[in-house]
């Protein structure tokens, strides 16, 4: 995966290629290019060329999410990563508005692969069940990526989940995706769950660490159930990862960083390199979009290996998870650690014991450095415990500003109002749907 090339937007047929490095085609004419398995492959590439994106794990998907918390704060020029920091962002939003179509790209190229290559005549598709299954997960992601920003995803009675799109739209003719109104957050996880039950029963014995395989699929599949609280599940598909996958983690916290190729404990990483860059780098170190929060800093332990991962440069510190100078650093959807803290979560709420889920997070802790955490007296003291792994472990990947809504913090943590839980739908959107698109409630008149 380090060899995706730069994405190719003309359109075009694929005659024949070599299937182990083929070209990736993120634009394309369903009944023109999907012909055979070297041009599945090559559509296959396409979605992960798609996934890199600036709006997505390029950056602003993963990096938002903390800036909008407490770990991030905004020092640069851009206003739609200030509309972000002050906590107040508009509908009319860069970001906001850029990603709602970057994603259904996503899952338009799946779409067309999940639909199309059932039925090709090419006896030399060898890996065909693979290919399925790659793109069913990474629609099942790709929506529950959409999910925890445009809709209610904390509360699985809400009908305002996101509008599901299952066709694949000929010629990318994305006019027709504001017609689709939005579907309910059950209907929508129902939709996720089924497109990750069949990946995963076609993803057996796929470990590529640069694409979303079986043990990435069975942690997002963690993930989402823990969001949705079926701990259970949860714990089940944790569980599993961690006692059958081929993961540890590194002794050393920093060599997770240090490397730009996937390490022993990365799971699933968007990959790049020095000629298929993302942006980490350029706006965290060289620019000024993302610098590091004082909290964050503050609310290390004594001790903390994490705390070291930060550099110091014009009058700010700065993250150091993204070292390399040419952009090289990949972006980290899942690694072994956090599904430590999906099963100790997990395992607390299904059992209700405040205990039951402490050995999981002294694991990380020890690799960081840190004692282990003595008994605790109640789940709320519990939860303290776990927010604050979390944010020491996975600051800067993303996940601060959810895992906040998710135990209902933002009020107290980040001073927002309980409507701003979730983001606006992007006002391009409503105005071209006629009124089928329905703004979430609180940003009506905003």
């Amino acid at each position: 995966m380090k060899k995706i090339y730069i994405i190719i937007l003309a359109v075009f047929t694929v005659a024949s290629c070599d299937i182990l490095e083929p070209e990736p085609l993120t634009s394309l004419d369903a009944s023109a290019a999907l012909v055979d398995g070297a041009s599945a492959n090559a559509i296959l590439l396409g979605a992960y060329s798609r996934m890199q994106n600036i709006n997505y794990y390029g950056l602003e998907y993963v990096l938002n999410n903390d800036l909008i918390a407490d770990n991030a704060r905004y020092q640069g020029f851009f206003d739609s990563q200030l509309e972000i920091d002050q906590r107040a962002v508009p509908f009319t939003n860069l970001w906001v508005t850029q990603a709602w179509p970057n994603i259904y790209r996503v899952i338009n190229i799946a779409n067309l692969l999940i639909a199309e290559v059932p039925e090709l005549e090419d006896p030399g598709f060898s890996n065909r069940n693979r290919v399925l299954g790659e793109a069913y997960a990474i629609r099942a992601l790709a929506y529950f990526d959409l999910l925890r920003v445009y809709g209610e995803f904390f509360n699985e009675g809400s009908s305002f989940g996101v509008p599901i799109l299952l066709e694949p739209i000929e010629n990318n003719d994305f006019n027709l995706i504001p017609d689709l109104g939005r579907n309910s957050v059950s209907e929508t996880y129902a939709q996720i769950l089924s497109d990750l039950d069949n990946g995963i029963e076609r993803l057996e014995g796929f470990s590529d660490r640069g694409r979303v395989n079986l043990w990435a699929a069975l942690s997002l599949r963690a993930r989402i159930n823990l969001y949705r609280e079926n701990y259970a599940a949860a714990y089940e598909d944790a569980n599993r990862v961690i006692t059958e996958g081929p993961f540890s983690l590194l002794p050393n916290v920093s060599e997770i960083y240090e490397a730009t190729e996937p390490t022993s404990e990365s799971i699933f990483e968007v990959e790049y390199n020095d000629q298929d860059q993302s942006s980490f780098n350029t706006y965290i170190i060289r620019r000024d979009e993302y610098n590091v929060d004082p909290s964050l800093r503050e609310a290390f332990e004594d001790g903390d290996a994490r705390a070291e991962l930060f550099t110091f440069s014009r009058n700010s510190f700065r993250s150091a998870k993204y070292p390399d100078a040419t952009n090289s650093n990949n972006a980290k959807v899942f690694r072994l650690a956090e599904i430590h803290f999906i099963r100790s979560e997990a395992a607390v709420f299904a059992n209700n014991d405040p205990n039951a889920g402490t050995d999981d997070l002294n694991i990380v802790r020890e690799r960081a450095g840190l004692g282990p955490l003595g008994s605790m007296g109640s789940i709320s003291e519990y939860v303290d415990a776990l927010l604050q792994e979390r944010r020491s472990e996975l600051n800067y990947e993303g996940h601060r500003f959810f895992d906040l809504v998710r135990h209902d913090r933002i009020g107290t943590v980040l001073g927002m109002p309980d409507f701003r839980k979730v983001w606006p739908i992007p006002r391009d959107e409503l105005q071209v749907s006629g009124g089928t698109l329905v703004q979430n409630p609180g940003y009506e008149t905003l």
